[in-house]
């Protein structure tokens, strides 16, 4: 793992932005233009960036992972929903 010291850019009133390596989006097979999902975990103070799979957003691939979940384990558990981010 690589750790790379970035900035925190004001973008608009709304919303600021990071810039990622260009290594690193070379090595995650990422392009200008594809859609990511964010996901902030207020418990651990982290965001994480995944790439999106087609149409469906995170809180739909936050409920397929649990309704597996709930498959193997046999006990039934609700999916939080992620908030919307704004931009």
């Amino acid at each position: 793992m690589t750790r790379t010291k970035r900035k925190i850019i004001k973008f608009s009133n709304y919303s600021f932005c990071v810039t990622l390596p260009k290594k690193a989006i070379d090595k995650l097979g990422w392009k200008k233009g594809d859609d990511v999902s964010v996901n902030f975990d207020e418990k651990s103070k982290r965001i994480n960036i995944f790439k999106s799979r087609g149409e469906k957003t995170a809180v739909q691939q936050v409920s397929k992972t649990t309704k597996i979940a709930d498959k193997k384990s046999k006990t039934k558990t609700t999916a939080k929903s992620i908030p919307r981010l704004r931009w």
